[in-house]
């Protein structure tokens, strides 16, 4: 939803998307609001130069207009939505949201309640001058991620010098076949994901705390935090 500024004590609703099979998604527990709204960088002046991206639990790409009236609403009994770009089964299902760097999309997929997880994947952002998505990866990290996927931060020194950080959470929860294990922290080459820099099972001395589900890598100061079960993981380079 797109709000307006506060009247009469409430804010006002001025646009709105859902998708039309929105019925389907929700009683197949696959509705699009597990995911997070990004804001895009505005393209080259066109048609629509506004643009928010977001992915489901079923990993369709939704690329939709956020100014007033081009949301695209809900369009009842058609087959399609009134959005600028629909790309179904991108990834296998997202509970976080992407990240954005120098043209390039970033989003961590998974699969809930089932033993299909997915690559962390890179798509192109208006190449080319297009305004839309690319349609296939431009890159996909070689490790596979499970439930509940991994949400992407980026560092960078301006364009240049781009990593991606992830935390694997898959081992989340309490002890069991899948539960209670370390929390894994990956570092990908933000200009070509199967270019792993590191990660924190390298060695015993970087061992993560448990793992928690939706965690996200938070990067200040030249440093990358992540939150565990049991402790605050903080990563930084090591004195030569």
């Amino acid at each position: 939803m797109k709000l307006g500024p506060p009247s009469g004590g409430s804010f006002p609703v001025l646009d709105f998307f859902t998708p039309f099979n929105q019925a389907a998604l929700n009683a197949n527990d696959t509705d699009l609001g597990a995911g997070g709204v990004l804001l895009l960088p505005d393209p080259s002046p066109g048609a629509h130069p506004h643009l928010l991206v977001q992915v489901g639990k079923d990993g369709t790409i939704y690329l939709v207009d956020r100014d007033n009236g081009k949301m695209g609403e809900y369009c009842n009994g058609c087959t399609s939505d009134n959005v600028v770009q629909e790309i179904s089964g991108a990834v296998n299902g997202m509970w976080g949201m992407p990240a954005y760097w120098n043209g390039n999309l970033y989003i961590g997929g998974a699969q809930d309640g089932g033993t299909s997880g997915d690559h962390l994947k890179a798509f192109a952002f208006n190449a080319g001058g297009s305004g839309k998505i690319s349609i296939i990866p431009t890159s996909q990290s070689a490790n596979t991620f499970f439930f509940s996927g991994p949400t992407p931060s980026v560092s960078a020194n301006g364009t240049s010098n781009g990593i991606v950080w992830v935390i694997d959470n898959s081992p989340y929860g309490p002890p069991g076949s899948f539960g209670s294990g370390p929390a894994v922290l990956h570092a990908f080459d933000a200009t070509n994901l199967n270019g792993e820099l590191w990660n924190s099972s390298q060695k015993a001395a970087d061992k993560a705390g448990n793992a928690v589900k939706f965690t996200v890598p938070t990067i200040a100061n030249g440093k990358v935090y992540i939150g565990t079960r049991t402790e605050l993981d903080i990563y930084g380079l090591l004195p030569n």
